[in-house]
């Protein structure tokens, strides 16, 4: 008899482990996936095939104040974190509009609307649109959308890029900065000069 229920309290232990990774995060992704935009699916990893999804962007350069609409074409998919980037940064850009259906905010590198992610495992299709704003000061010169998208807790890819959009030369969302940094760069260029007269 005590054999009998050490079984079955081993069984259902086993049972309860197993369960409860494969739920992950079905109301979307934490925001510790923010950077590395790794979803913590325990038991599982990214897939090494080159992934069955690629992006549809309304433009091909962004200004700031004009939404830029995206579409993840290829087959649904239930689990996405999505966000904006500029190359070699790991930080949300720009802030993203109401989310679709199935989707909410997700904050990310303190803003709340960094980053778009699924809020529950319905399927998500290539008619699902996300809209992103550019930051109104700041901007790169090239933005460009990553995603990781889940087809199920254990088959998802990460590093899903979209072609580069370009800053459009109306942008005036860098322009405060290059203000500000040329008086100074040149004030300094001028100080070492005296010196170098002078002394």
């Amino acid at each position: 008899m005590a054999h009998w229920r050490l079984s079955l309290l081993f069984g259902s232990a086993v049972l309860w482990t197993t369960l409860i990774p494969c739920s992950a995060f079905p109301t979307g992704a934490p925001a510790s996936a923010c950077e590395s935009m790794l979803p913590v699916h325990t038991g599982a990893q990214p897939q090494q095939t080159r992934a069955p999804y690629e992006f549809l962007v309304s433009s091909p350069s962004f200004l700031n104040g004009q939404p830029i609409n995206i579409q993840i074409l290829g087959p649904a998919y239930r689990g996405l974190l999505l966000e904006a980037r500029s190359f070699g940064s790991n930080t949300a850009l720009g802030s993203w509009k109401t989310p679709p259906n199935n989707t909410k905010f997700l904050q990310c590198s303190g803003n709340p609307h960094g980053a778009v992610t699924h809020s529950n495992t319905n399927l998500k299709t290539r008619q699902t649109t996300y809209t992103w704003l550019p930051p109104n000061s700041g901007c790169p010169r090239v933005v460009m959308f990553m995603a990781t998208v889940a087809q199920s807790h254990e088959i998802y890819w990460i590093n899903v890029r979209s072609k580069v959009i370009w800053k459009n030369p109306k942008a005036t969302c860098g322009a405060e900065m290059l203000t500000r940094t040329w008086p100074t760069a040149a004030l300094l260029s001028l100080l070492l000069l005296i010196l170098l007269v002078y002394f």
